[in-house]
Parts: C-alpha cells; sequence; structure tokens
C-alpha cells in the first residue's frame, strides 16, 4: 500500500494506512474519553452535596449538561468512524481510493469534526477540575478551622 493521497488541507502526501491510522486512533481516542466521562460523572456524583454547599448548583447542571451532550456525540462521531473504515475498506478491494474525492473530504470533515469534538471535551474537563478544586479548597479551610 505505498500508494499516496494528496491531502489538500496539509498539502502532504497520506498514504492509505496513514489515513487507517488515523481512524484507529480516533476511536481510541474516543474509547478513552468515554472512560474519562464515566470517572468525572461518577466524581460530580460523589461531591454533588459538596457543590451545592459551596453554592455551585447551576454551573455544575449546565457541565453535567455538557458532558452528557460529548458524552453523545462521542458515541455518534465513533459509529461515523466505523461507517469511514467500512468503506476504506470497500475502496481498498476496488483499489479505488485515490480516485474517490468524495471520501478525501469526508475524511477531512470527520477529522475538522473530531477536533472540534476534542477541543470542546478537554473545556468542560478543566472546568471541572476547576469547580473540583474550589470545592476542595473550601474542604480544606473548614477542616483547618
Amino acid at each position: 500500500m505505498k500508494t499516496k493521497i494528496k491531502k489538500k488541507w496539509y498539502g502532504k502526501l497520506k498514504s492509505i494506512d496513514e489515513i487507517h491510522n488515523d481512524s484507529r486512533t480516533w476511536l481510541s481516542e474516543i474509547h478513552f474519553v468515554n472512560d474519562e466521562i464515566r470517572f468525572l460523572e461518577h466524581l460530580l456524583s460523589s461531591n454533588y452535596i459538596d457543590f451545592l454547599d459551596a453554592g455551585l448548583q447551576e454551573k455544575i447542571e449546565v457541565l453535567i449538561t455538557n458532558l452528557s451532550g460529548e458524552k453523545k456525540k462521542g458515541n455518534s462521531l465513533y459509529k461515523l468512524i466505523k461507517h469511514h473504515e467500512r468503506i476504506l475498506s470497500d475502496l481498498i478491494d476496488t483499489k479505488s481510493v485515490t480516485s474517490n474525492k468524495h471520501y478525501l473530504q469526508t475524511h477531512e470533515n470527520l477529522e475538522r469534526n473530531i477536533d472540534i469534538y476534542f477541543s470542546k471535551y478537554k473545556e468542560i474537563k478543566k472546568q471541572i477540575f476547576e469547580i473540583v478544586e474550589i470545592v476542595m479548597r473550601k474542604k480544606e479551610i473548614k477542616k483547618l478551622l
């Protein structure tokens, strides 16, 4: 599989293997994010009383809503990537990957959507950790008094 495909959005050539590896990496990262989301949901639910006590109920509710939205988006992207992989397999079988401009455009769009997904998720995660840090500091101050 030495055939190179020009990716217009980066201006470099990528082999079919590299395109396949993109998909495998995305799937792996989405699995990891789903594991992190489960952890964050547990973290938020186990400390919910402390968040209420600190007056952060509205922020937590917004973050929980955003987190569940990102979880749904991740599951949707996962299905799209799996479908994208099946199409790549069919194109490899017919030896028409390099001539299929639609597939390359779909790969580019998928890559953009994945980048946006990870960016939004990281921002939500950052906000959750900031709130947890605030609550932990308040708990620490109460223990010292």
